[in-house]
């Protein structure tokens, strides 16, 4: 269930606001799958997602019949297994001398799991730690596209590159024909 609902979404998100080829599903680093990866293909560099969390993990968080003391349990719990996660992430999927950023984000399948990272000030300061960033469902689809957006504008600023060089080639070709012209109307 967690990697339908995680990975499934995942993938439907860097498919709505990011151009194709410049993410990638299941990419191997290191002889370790990723379950996706955000391709900055002008740095020759890869942004690691990874998704966490199969509802076994979290479900005594959603548990409406909790007294405090299990939902304090439960968070105490949830604190280890994300802690163990962004370990694992910084061990298997950051590795900038292979093409990696120096961080890597995790992606949480809904808002009340990042919004527990949130509210636990010294968990979100072990993730960070880690340079393993989480992000929600609403934050990843902002953060996807504002790089998808500055994905468009590096691939327009190349196109406006290439006009610019092609209208000095056609340039350098008049001043030849003026210059042939000239000499033939002498």
């Amino acid at each position: 269930r967690g990697k339908i609902i995680g990975e499934g979404n995942l993938e439907r998100l860097l498919a709505d606001f990011l151009p194709a080829g410049y993410y990638e599903m299941q990419y191997q680093i290191e002889g370790n799958f990723v379950d996706a990866v955000i391709k900055f293909t002008h740095l020759n560099m890869v942004l690691p997602i990874d998704s966490k969390f199969s509802l076994e993990q979290v479900a005594a968080l959603y548990d409406h019949s909790s007294n405090p003391e299990e939902l304090k349990a439960a968070r105490k719990r949830f604190s280890e297994v994300a802690k163990q996660n962004a370990k694992e992430i910084k061990t298997k999927y950051i590795k900038p001398k292979l093409g990696t950023t120096d961080y890597a984000l995790m992606y949480l399948p809904s808002e009340t799991l990042y919004f527990e990272i949130v509210r636990d000030t010294s968990l979100w300061e072990a993730l960070v730690e880690n340079k393993v960033f989480p992000v929600s469902p609403n934050t990843l689809a902002i953060t996807v596209n504002s790089i998808g957006k500055s994905l468009q504008y590096y691939e327009m600023a190349k196109g406006v590159k290439k006009t610019i060089s092609q209208i000095q080639i056609a340039r350098d070709h008049l001043a030849k024909f003026k210059t042939r012209f000239d000499e033939v109307g002498e």
